[in-house]
This record gives structure tokens, C-alpha cells and sequence, in this order.
């Protein structure tokens, strides 16, 4: 069995949420990024609407699906379907699989390995730089968080805590 997580850590507390598929992790992530939208609202639009219901919700601006959601206000409902209005025009078919086009994945992939590599340590500035040259050193394509993580961590091995922290 596999789980896809996400990992959260802030200040006072570090949480880790589980996700079934790369989708639903890519959608939470893909909510979060909305101004407003926490951990906790995006898992709860996820435990109410599919994946297929939150992209049309946005496709036809129904702000009101969201509104359904528990802790989703006015605002926040209809602030979700103007953010992420342009996250789907590229959407495959249903039946293939994929709930989002290949650069948003592309861009959630590299965020959450940058925000990895800052829960072990590295500044943020660091981490992005760690992150970009590991994609330039191996441009085979789109790659998965693992692995670029796995190559970020080669390329920053180097570095010393003190290094890292600046």
C-alpha cells in the first residue's frame, strides 16, 4: 500500500496528511495555495467534493460547491474558483487519470520538495537552489517528488548546517 503525503511543518506544530492517490495529494496541495485556504479547509472540501466536482466547481465558476463545504465561506468559495480558474483548461479526459496539467503538477512537486528540504534544515533560499539544480542536472522530463528530492539532498550533501541555514 502506498500513501501520498504532505508534509506541514510550522512553528508550534508539524502535521503529515495521507492521501489514496497522487490526485487528491495534488489537489490539496493545488487548494492550499489559495490565500485563506489551510491544511484543514483543503482536507475538508476533499472529504466533501471529488476531485471531478472541484474541477468542474471551477470550470463553470460554481462558487456555491465550495460554499457546501464546512468552514468555506462566501468569500473563501468564490476566492477558490478565481485562483484556480486557469489550474484546469488543460485537463485530460476523466478517464485518464490526471486532475491537473503537467506544469501545476510540475510546480507542486517543486514546492513540496523545496518545503521538505526547508523541514530538514535548509533556508528556503537554499532549498530552491538545491531544487533547481537538480531538475537542470537531469531534464529527462517531469519527475516525481522522490526522486527530486533524492537529488536535491545529493547536490546539498555538501553543505554544513551553517551553510545551509543562510
Amino acid at each position: 500500500m502506498v500513501v501520498h503525503t504532505a508534509y506541514i511543518p510550522r512553528e508550534d506544530q508539524v502535521s503529515l496528511y495521507g492521501f489514496d492517490t497522487p490526485e487528491e495529494l495534488d489537489m490539496f496541495d493545488l487548494l492550499r495555495s489559495v490565500t485563506g485556504v489551510g491544511p484543514k479547509s483543503a482536507m475538508a472540501v476533499l472529504s466533501q467534493l471529488s476531485a471531478d466536482e472541484i474541477h468542474d466547481a471551477i470550470a463553470h465558476e460554481n462558487d456555491a460547491a465550495f460554499r457546501s463545504v464546512s468552514g468555506i465561506g462566501p468569500k473563501t468559495a468564490k476566492l477558490i474558483v478565481l485562483s484556480l480558474q486557469g489550474s484546469f483548461e488543460r485537463k485530460p479526459s476523466r478517464g485518464s487519470g490526471a486532475s491537473s496539467p503537467a506544469s501545476t503538477s510540475h510546480e507542486i512537486v517543486r514546492h513540496s520538495v523545496v518545503q521538505a528540504l526547508v523541514g530538514l534544515g535548509w533556508s528556503d533560499r537554499v532549498a530552491r537552489d538545491g531544487v533547481q539544480r537538480a531538475l537542470e542536472a537531469d531534464s529527462d522530463g517531469p519527475v516525481e517528488a522522490n526522486t527530486l528530492l533524492r537529488r536535491a539532498l545529493t547536490i546539498l550533501g555538501p553543505h554544513t548546517n551553517r551553510e545551509a541555514r543562510s
